[in-house]
């Protein structure tokens, strides 16, 4: 039905994952997976990370139909720029809610390149759009599920957390998940029929329509699922390794930190009455949180790239 936006094929040389053994225990489909960027001299660095947001940017901030728009227009060079300019009126680099924090881009992209759920509808374009630039939904996506015997699909609402400690950032990326189930009792409300006509082909647009508002007597089964971006700071000391060291250290800490938070998140989900949702959790780990969340954007938004 929908197919993805994110142009990833470099997305492996970037993030490296790292496999563990845990999980949520939910009854319903699940992910729960750890990555992180490139290390040199015993610290992560980010500069293959910056280029691959500012190739992306026009895909994350531009609908389908205005990407196509600035083909028809022989204007591709001009996406990267004009993306950029959305999104600085939008406001400062890091700025969470806006859809230019780091864990917004990054939700999005993880999304689209892992989970395979193409993006219905961006943090940038949530902003923009009338009625709801006070929500906390981070961009909405659209998973098709198989396997089922009958046309299977889950509504993705993003959620994302960048801070130093990785339980307070869980905390946060719940609170938003509470705020966005009872501030939108209805979740749907969030795409607007109009909205799906204007950022669509009208084919894509009636068959989007069909999964989100289906008929009476339809055969598809639809949920609402969450996907989850955390940012934290790893918290090991650079000086106190040599590099193989370093390597051996990273991996058992995220594997110590995944095993010690694993059953917290399983816990939250179900005390807060959403253990019949599906959800998608990816979980990155950075130098230091608070401050890199904002220097990556910061140069990453410097300027922009044809996508």
């Amino acid at each position: 039905m929908l197919n993805k936006t994110i142009k990833g094929s470099d997305f492996d040389n970037i993030f490296t994952e790292v496999i563990h053994s845990e999980s949520l225990g939910l009854i319903n489909p699940e992910q729960l997976r750890l990555f992180h960027l490139n290390v040199m001299n015993n610290e992560f660095v980010s500069d293959d990370l910056q280029a691959f947001i500012r190739k992306n940017v026009g895909r994350y901030v531009f609908s389908r139909a205005k990407l196509e728009q600035f083909k028809i227009n022989d204007d591709l060079e001009s996406i990267g720029l004009e993306a950029m300019a959305v999104m600085q009126k939008n406001g400062r680099p890091g700025q969470q809610n806006t859809g230019n924090s780091l864990g917004e881009i990054l939700l999005y992209a993880f999304l689209e390149q892992i989970l395979d759920a193409p993006k219905i509808m961006s943090k940038v374009e949530l902003f923009s759009t009338t009625n709801t630039q006070s929500s906390k939904c981070d961009g909405i996506h659209l998973l098709s599920l198989g396997g089922y015997g009958q046309p299977y699909y889950q509504l993705v609402f993003g959620s994302s957390s960048v801070v130093g400690d990785m339980r307070d950032a869980i905390d946060q990326a719940f609170d938003a998940i509470m705020d966005i189930e009872q501030t939108n009792k209805n979740r749907l409300q969030l795409l607007e029929p109009s909205s799906l006509d204007r950022d669509f082909d009208p084919e894509t647009a009636r068959q989007i329509k069909e999964v989100v508002f289906p008929k009476k007597g339809s055969s598809v089964v639809r949920d609402t699922a969450y996907g989850v971006f955390i940012g934290y700071t790893l918290g090991l000391n650079p000086a106190s390794y040599s590099t193989m060291q370093y390597q051996n250290a990273l991996n058992h800490k995220m594997n110590t930190d995944i095993k010690n938070h694993a059953a917290y998140i399983a816990r939250q989900i179900n005390s807060r009455g959403l253990g019949t949702h599906s959800f998608y959790f990816y979980i990155l780990p950075l130098n230091d949180a608070d401050k890199d969340k904002s220097d990556i954007m910061e140069k990453a938004m410097r300027g922009g790239v044809m996508p």
